[in-house]
């Protein structure tokens, strides 16, 4: 059995909130009855983390990921509860935090490292390959006033890469850099696990969390909501309820789907936008090709999205619009269907020949009039569906944003 390096035991932690000074000052007098609320960022948190683990937390901004790092690391006092750290920290919290403007390179990685209070001389032994690994070339030895922001954090995560901690905590440092760099950082991060180094990290993406990670914590509103595998905790991270009404004159048939879709209806708490009537969106549930509710998709797999919808008789040309955005709000691709009226419910599969990485939609149901659409309803910044490749192990069938079908003949 793998020793434990982190062991949590129903942490918590609240803070005091004064309404003015007058309220602080009065809290540090005895005998005078205090003026405060009290609000609590972590609420009886349990976990560990073993030697050579990768554990992600994840969780909606506001839910104590944050919080839990600088108890971790000592920056903040818990209110109750205990835990133990076993070995060294690392924290990559603040990326790049202490670096001097007028000083190299080189120079700031050593008195970085002093600050710090790592071994210089490690540090020293250390300095060409994290030349090398940062790939500053002439910039290494130049003052860091004059580096671009990607050259400043490659700088630092070149630093941090090569300590030897038992225990590494890093807080949204993972998407630095090109393309390449951040292979170069999972790799590292690969040889770093391989020799017993244990990893904690808080990040949004989920792709990564679901390719690097061994478990995961999902926090929600300062509470734990789950703690082990993965796929698991990234499933609830995305699941949500929404209450949908039952016609009595509806079939057994649809009623049975209808209640099918209360249950994983993913439009709940989406905003709506309602520009007329005569077509409405009911529901929305998405699963893979096994039939598993999820908003997770491999690259290049296909999700089935299953619209629950109504119109009414006297409109033409009904139709269902899905148009996909990826995280730089940039417009994929918008695909639309046409919708059958006396139906309630259309199934369209989607393979995603897309990227890895996250997507929201916007879903619309509208009436087509000469090549452009009249909208009814739609809902937007749905999601978001995460898109996952292991990229360690398999290779692409395809680089770049979108890929394209393609046929290939060979000739004499």
């Amino acid at each position: 059995m793998m020793n434990k390096v982190i062991e949590v035991k129903n942490l918590t932690k609240s803070f005091k909130l004064f309404h003015s000074n007058k309220d602080r000052l009065i809290n540090i007098i005895p005998f005078i009855n205090k003026k405060f609320d009290v609000h609590t960022s972590l609420n009886n948190i349990s976990f560990d983390v073993k030697k050579g683990e990768f554990v992600s937390i994840i969780g909606k901004n506001g839910s104590g990921k944050s919080t839990l790092l600088k108890i971790l690391c000592g920056v903040l006092q818990k209110t109750s509860g205990e835990y133990i750290v076993n070995g060294s920290i690392v924290s990559l919290l603040e990326l790049g935090t202490g670096f001097n403007p007028e000083l190299s390179g080189r120079d700031n990685i050593i008195v970085s490292s002093k600050t710090m209070n790592f071994d210089i001389n490690y540090i020293y032994s250390k300095m060409s390959e994290i030349e090398a690994f940062a790939d500053l070339e002439e910039y290494f030895d130049m003052p860091i006033k004059t580096y671009s922001s990607g050259m400043y954090v490659r700088l630092a995560m070149s630093l941090f890469l090569h300590l030897n901690p038992d225990i590494f905590i890093i807080d949204e440092a993972l998407s630095v850099g090109d393309i390449f760099f951040q292979q170069k950082c999972f790799s590292k991060i690969e040889e770093m696990r391989k020799n017993g180094v244990a990893f904690l990290f808080v990040s949004h993406d989920i792709n990564t969390v679901l390719n690097m990670s061994d478990r995961v914590l999902l926090l929600d509103h300062s509470k734990q909501i789950y703690f082990g595998d993965k796929h698991e905790a990234c499933k609830l991270y995305y699941d949500s309820d929404k209450k949908v009404l039952i016609p009595e004159n509806e079939s057994d048939e649809i009623k049975e789907k209808i209640e099918v879709s209360i249950e994983n209806n993913i439009l709940n708490g989406k905003k709506q936008i309602i520009h007329r009537k005569g077509a409405t969106l009911d529901s929305l549930q998405i699963v893979d090709e096994f039939g598993n509710h999820t908003m997770q998709v491999e690259m290049t797999k296909s999700l089935k999205f299953i619209i629950g919808y109504k119109v009414d008789e006297i409109l033409d040309n009904p139709a269902i619009a899905i148009s996909f955005y990826n995280n730089k709000n940039m417009l994929i691709t918008t695909i639309v269907y046409d919708l059958v009226v006396d139906k309630r419910f259309i199934e369209v599969a989607i393979p995603f020949m897309l990227e890895a990485g996250e997507y929201t939609f916007n879903l619309t149901i509208a009436q087509k009039v000469k090549n452009r659409g009249v909208s009814h309803q739609e809902y937007t910044n749905v999601g978001p569906i995460s898109v996952t490749f292991d990229f360690n192990s398999n290779e692409p069938s395809f680089y770049g944003l979108v890929g394209l079908d393609y046929k290939i003949n060979f000739k004499d």
